[in-house]
């Protein structure tokens, strides 16, 4: 207790050293508290389902004829389900609105261990055809339409044109892990065009393993299934294989890379600040090793002495540590608000008690282990040595340390840097990709038609040539179309055959993409025409179907002569007949701007023949900047066809581009704020070093000036040691980057780990702030007094 009432009385008079040394830590330990909060509640943390273990899902999407088969073959699963997703109207506000419906199949809530709030769930046996129009809400849209009303139950609601019967409301807490989904009803019952379709693949299963059962042993199961359902179905089911994974790992396998990336670069915050921390204390107890030899002289033992610097070190970090739990709590704030959309289990990201645990054992840790070796260090003197001579001798040994510490210092805040530099690099370069498409004044829309009054091709067709022929009406409006949006992510392939050549297998027919559109699509968003003609109004419903490809198909397929006039068509004929191609146009960037373009065929809608393609994008090239007001305008147009459809995802085409960059921006500003962070601290921890190293040099500075040293002698002295430690630093530092970069080869585009360019800019921008760091004790060496000097020993 004495030694804690010492440590506390020496730290309140030194409030400068203090301060300095509590700043140093509260950077490092806030950082990783913050980002310890996120890979705590995203990584580490069990889903929120009983027995999270033991779920599993298939790695690609299944029909509900394929599901059906999986569970009445297998013998791995407990219980087995999926789920869809599609967008459904619902009028029952001031104004329609679309909610995300989950499409159920089989035992889905009893797979996630789900009970309902209100009323009850959707079971297998609500799944089939002809089943009940039964539908099931979130908490939320309970809550946010209902206002909560337990009478919901037994209520009739109107979705996507028919009536469905409220029969429970799920709990608060449930999450989907198909995210945030409105409402629930069953496949059959609300998609039964789909439900028919063996190719229709829109459910993710989910299935429970069976207690004490491997992923390994159902895997195992998954592919003698396989086979079977290729012999029964060799025309969509050939070459299947089935990858089953954790659901833990579906959730969460995307972003694990860029979480560990960002968790290992504030480890190595962490670590500067460490050394940086490590440094004060070396400097601050060589100020006290006359007072500790005294202690040891009066017969104080040496565990005793080093337990009360350890004291005074532990007493910092707790301190930091404090400091650094506040910090890291505005950094958990922060990165939510910087988050991309699409960040899995956001809701348990806060600082909880395991988060203060990590940053109570990270500081104490820290105190401890960077503390030990400046109290062994101060602890060691020879009694008789130290009273003879002067307080401000420093050992070779002494010396060595502090140097390592700064060159490890300098080697991280490098490898940050340049993992800082490659991330933005990438970033640059997807800024810099020509998405082969205009982005300026354009807005974008979604609209999705309901199946019970759109079920054929004709009424759509009517509905979209209706809501064109309305917007190109309107003032400002330059031109509009309807489409699956460029980086929007939806859109159909098909195997196909090309007329006139040999035929193939089964199964093993080239795939393209199908965008179907209506309106002056290439014309709206600026695509070049490279051969032919677009399509136009007249290529609708009773005529010769007709396709223009990108240049990418035109390429791989007809490299050597014109595509112009060739004719292909689906290798499973889903009512479409052949499709004559009659241009050619510009790749655009569909789903990524990392992805290149794949072959593409665009087709009218009118022709199509596909009914079930009842989803849109409205987009509509202004004059200028979209206001409010003109929005509304956009809005009633669509209204003024079918006042029930309801207008969502209005934004500009310059958001959209944003939001599929918003990973790589997240990643590159938190690497390039830690690397800030590194670079300031290895400055300053050089600074102190050199400065240090002047003051416990004081006196050989004055005697080499008393014997004749010039000025510039004196500057060269330090510049030299400091420039000595900076470049061994920048040396260690490459070579640990040159090993350290490959992990982040899978966030980057463009630019390979081991950038030369990156590697030589940054380890010069390195080095200048070394440079900066050694001329304020350089300049104050060469103002030292010989005789000043000379008189304080």
């Amino acid at each position: 207790m004495n030694n804690l009432r010492f440590a506390f009385r020496r730290l309140r008079n030194s409030p400068g050293f203090t301060l300095v040394a509590v700043l140093t830590l509260a950077l490092g330990i806030g950082a990783n508290t913050a980002i310890f909060s996120v890979v705590n509640g995203v990584l580490l943390r069990p889903l929120p389902y009983p027995d999270p273990e033991r779920l599993v899902t298939l790695k690609s999407n299944q029909s509900s004829l394929e599901l059906a088969d999986i569970a009445a073959q297998n013998k791995s699963f407990e219980s087995i389900g999926g789920v869809g997703v599609q967008a459904a109207d619902y009028a029952g506000g001031v104004e329609p609105i679309q909610l995300e419906v989950g499409l159920v199949a089989g035992d889905f809530f009893r797979v996630l261990g789900t009970r309902a709030a209100l009323g009850r769930t959707l079971t297998a046996e609500d799944d089939r055809f002809g089943g009940p129009h039964d539908v099931v809400l979130s908490h939320e849209i309970w809550q946010r339409q209902f206002a909560g009303d337990p009478g919901v139950l037994s209520r009739n609601i109107t979705l996507a044109g028919q009536s469905y019967t409220v029969i429970g409301v799920l709990p608060a807490e449930f999450r989907s892990p198909r995210g945030t989904l409105d409402a629930f009803a069953s496949v059959h019952v609300f998609y039964p065009l789909a439900a028919k379709a063996r190719g229709a693949h829109l459910l993710r299963v989910y299935a429970k393993l069976r207690s004490g059962l491997t992923i390994a042993a159902a895997q195992t199961e998954m592919r003698v299934i396989d086979q079977r359902l290729a012999l029964a179905n060799p025309d969509e089911n050939k070459d299947r294989q089935s990858t089953l994974l954790s659901l833990h790992e579906r959730m969460v396998g995307d972003i694990r890379p860029a979480l560990l990336v960002l968790f290992g670069a504030v480890g190595l915050v962490l670590l500067i600040a460490c050394a940086n921390f490590a440094n004060l204390l070396l400097a601050r107890t060589a100020t006290r090793r006359q007072e500790l030899t005294v202690r040891a002289a009066l017969g104080a033992g040496r565990g005793s002495l080093i337990g009360q610097v350890l004291i005074e070190s532990i007493l910092l970090a707790l301190l930091g540590g404090a400091a650094g739990l506040l910090l890291g709590s505005w950094g958990v704030d922060a990165l939510l608000a910087l988050r991309p959309e699409d960040l899995s289990q956001v809701e348990n990201v806060h600082l909880d008690g395991w988060v203060l645990a990590f940053t109570f054992l990270l500081a104490l840790v820290t105190g401890v282990v960077f503390g030990v070796l400046p109290a062994w260090e101060a602890t060691r003197v020879e009694i008789n040595n130290v009273l003879s001579s002067s307080s401000r001798s420093v050992t070779a040994t002494r010396s060595t340390f502090r140097s390592f510490l700064v060159i490890a210092e300098l080697a991280l805040a490098l490898v940050l840097l340049i993992g800082a530099g490659l991330l933005g690099k990438t970033f640059w370069r997807l800024t810099s990709v020509a998405p082969g498409f205009n982005v300026d004044h354009i807005l974008t829309m979604r609209v999705e038609l309901p199946e019970a009054r759109y079920r054929a091709v004709e009424p759509q067709t009517r509905f979209r040539e209706q809501v064109l022929e309305n917007l190109n009406a309107l003032p400002g409006v330059q031109a509009a179309m309807i489409s699956e949006m460029p980086l929007g992510g939806n859109a159909i392939n098909h195997n196909f055959i090309i007329e006139g050549r040999p035929p193939l297998t089964p199964g093993e027919e080239p795939e393209l993409f199908n965008r179907s559109i209506a309106g002056d699509y290439f014309k709206v968003l600026g695509i070049p025409l490279l051969q032919g003609r677009a399509l136009t109004r007249d290529d609708r419903a009773g005529v010769p179907a007709v396709g223009v490809i990108n240049e990418a198909m035109a390429r791989k397929y007809f490299p050597s002569a014109s595509p112009l006039g060739a004719r292909i068509r689906w290798a499973r004929d889903e009512g479409v007949d052949w499709i004559t191609i009659v241009g050619v146009v510009g790749n655009v960037r569909h789903f990524s701007l990392a992805a290149a373009e794949e072959p593409t065929i665009y087709t009218s809608y009118a022709q199509s023949g596909q009914e079930w393609k009842r989803w849109s994008e409205i987009v509509v090239k202004t004059a200028g900047t979209p206001a409010p007001a003109f929005i509304a305008q956009c809005k009633a147009m669509v209204w003024k066809v079918d006042p029930l459809i309801p207008v969502t995802n209005i934004r500009p085409m310059s958001e959209v581009m944003a939001v599929s960059l918003a990973e790589q921006r997240f990643n590159t500003l938190l690497l390039a704020i830690f690397a800030a962070v590194a670079l300031l601290l290895a400055g300053v921890g050089l600074y102190g070093a050199l400065a240090f190293l002047v003051t416990q040099r004081t006196r050989e500075i004055g005697i080499r000036v008393a014997l004749g040293a010039q000025a510039r002698d004196v500057m060269r002295l330090v510049l030299r040691q400091g420039m000595t430690l900076s470049l061994a630093g920048i040396v260690a530092g490459v070579c640990v980057a040159l090993i350290a970069t490959r992990v982040l080869a899978g966030l980057l585009y463009g630019v390979s780990p081991t950038d030369p360019l990156a590697f030589a800019a940054l380890a010069i921008l390195l080095l200048l702030v070394a440079l900066a760091a050694c001329v304020v004790p350089a300049r104050r060496a060469i103002k030292v007094d010989p005789i000043v000097a000379l008189r304080t020993e």
